[in-house]
């Protein structure tokens, strides 16, 4: 019988150690692999969308992209923002689209949101891609915590007609303008011609002056009214005299109108014509659909201690729920429609990206106009020259009670004439007493 020696032992066992290692590091990535390439189980991921889009439109812009990128993922659509009526079927949504973070707050009191934080470092998505503007203005709505992600940027400007310009013999806006030229500026192309009115400027809805500024009515750490505050009543009062001042230019506020600044978002611009100047979202695909309307754009009216800022952007933003059996999936579909792939092609299409890269939103309304080559003569970098007001640091859960109320501050000021003073103090007094009847009923 052959005896081994210990030194041949020990040889003999590296050696088959070495060759079981190899064979493992030779399988490993085999049987890795085929994990890798074995499809995912299909799954359904509900995508609630009820803002401005038809069904085709979402299939385009949202489901067959969606499906195309994970062939394991089908999109089903459901369309009605009627979040009690969901949670009383089952029906609940996996992803949530919202048109205004303000609106945020229906899924927050209905306990359905998610905060993204920690799917945000799971899936090393890097937030520093986003304008830090819109992302705070997200946080504001949402308790410091971010339940939905910026999708989109939203446009303002200041868009003017240049056949009035030209039949008064006023020189056009310009970029960064501020309010008080803006205003100025009004006064110019107000009057009458050939029996026919023409407004300077007219708002479209109250609001256009002060969410710029980042004014709350509500005090968010009391939930008291601030109108009188000594701090906010100053900032009321600047809005308060700008509409002052446009409402005192002869002609230029039809006196008639019972909601002189609720137009129907810019429709008397272009069907009357005769309207020199209106601050607002930006309208361009609508506009540029007659070609012979000649009207041009600018950037939005700004406050003179706030240079460069505009609107806060009221983006579009999507969310996950906090029902949602597939969190991970949903999270990798709202990165993947915040690449710079698709942001390029929406922002060819018309919606501006909320992304940091300048050059993505280069391309904005390319297709419009490839379509319509006179909108090519536009002023379309304006609509990004601007930052987007962050708004406030956060808000009172009663802040939407004073809509209503500034509302029937301008009206007093524009149609009675009533002195600005009265109507803060009337208005500090009918806010009080609807934040006593609110908290009451709880």
């Amino acid at each position: 019988m052959k005896v081994f020696k210990w030194p041949t032992i020990t040889l003999l066992i590296f050696m088959s150690l070495l060759l079981a290692a190899c064979t493992s590091k030779t399988n490993g990535p085999e049987e890795s692999g085929e994990n890798e390439n074995v499809e995912p189980e299909p799954i359904t991921l509900k995508f609630l969308h009820a803002h401005g889009i038809d069904d085709e439109g979402f299939e385009k812009q949202y489901k067959n992209p969606i499906e195309d990128e994970f062939p394991y993922i089908t999109i089903e659509r459901i369309d009605t923002g009627d979040l009690d009526e969901l949670i009383a079927k089952d029906e609940m949504p996996d992803i949530y689209f919202v048109e205004n973070p303000v609106n945020i707050k229906n899924y927050i009191e209905n306990e359905l949101v998610l905060d993204l934080s920690d799917l945000i470092e799971k899936h090393d998505f890097d937030l520093n891609r986003i304008q830090p503007n819109i992302l705070s203005e997200h946080r504001t709505f949402s308790d410091g915590n971010l339940y939905t992600i910026p999708l989109s940027l939203g446009l303002t400007a200041l868009h003017y007609n240049k056949d009035i310009f030209d039949l008064f013999g006023v020189e056009y806006p310009t970029d960064h303008m501020t309010w008080d030229e803006v205003v100025s500026l009004a006064e110019k192309v107000t009057g009458e011609r050939e029996g026919v009115q023409y407004h300077g400027l007219q708002p479209a809805f109250p609001s256009i002056l002060y969410d710029q500024r980042g004014i709350t009515f509500v005090d968010p750490d009391t939930d008291e009214s601030r109108i009188m505050n000594d701090e906010f009543r100053e900032e009321f009062v600047k809005v308060l005299q700008t509409m002052e001042r446009l409402a005192s230019i002869p002609g230029n506020i039809p006196k008639e109108e019972s909601d002189a600044f609720l137009f129907e978002w810019g429709d008397q611009f272009i069907s009357g014509r005769n309207v020199a100047m209106l601050p607002l979202w930006q309208l361009i695909e609508w506009y540029t659909s007659d070609e012979t309307f000649n009207f041009d754009i600018v950037t939005y009216p700004e406050w003179e201690d706030l240079p460069g800022i505009t609107r806060p952007s009221k983006a579009f933003s999507l969310g996950v729920t906090a029902t949602s059996e597939y969190p991970d999936d949903a999270f990798k579909v709202i990165a993947y429609l915040l690449s710079d792939e698709k942001q390029i092609e929406w922002a060819k299409a018309g919606q501006a990206s909320a992304l940091n890269d300048s050059e993505i939103n280069k391309h904005l309304f390319e297709d419009l106009i490839e379509e319509r080559p006179h909108a090519g003569d536009l002023n379309i970098e304006a609509l990004t020259k601007q930052t987007p007001s962050a708004g406030s640091d956060h808000y009172s859960e009663y802040e939407h009670l004073a809509g209503g109320i500034y509302d029937n501050m301008v009206r007093e000021i524009v149609e009675e004439g009533k002195d600005i003073n009265t109507v803060l103090r009337e208005g500090d007094e009918a806010l009080t007493i609807l934040l006593e009847d609110e908290k009451a009923k709880k």
